[in-house]
């Protein structure tokens, strides 16, 4: 199955923010955040390298969100600030 480009982006902006979080030392990395969450790396590092055939699960954008306060507007749309307020 192929991935919508929309969706593409979506998962781009979804690395874009685990590689953002890390450069601000919020986050050592994505082995982090696959352990602080139950998340299967490799699943997560198939995805990354896959995105216009692997699907991103809404419930790692929610951590995100929930967790870093990663805007969720950002990440679903590209629009806004990279953070909520």
């Amino acid at each position: 199955m192929t991935i919508s480009p929309e969706g593409v982006n979506i998962t781009r902006r979804f690395f874009e923010a685990i590689e953002t979080l890390k450069a601000q030392k919020r986050i050592r990395g994505l082995q982090t955040f696959t352990r602080e969450h139950g998340i299967n790396r490799r699943n997560l590092q198939n995805v990354r390298a896959n995105p216009s055939n692997s699907f991103l699960k809404p419930e790692w954008i929610a951590y995100l969100v929930k967790d870093y306060n990663v805007s969720a507007e950002w990440i679903l749309l590209g629009t806004g600030d990279f953070f909520r307020k």
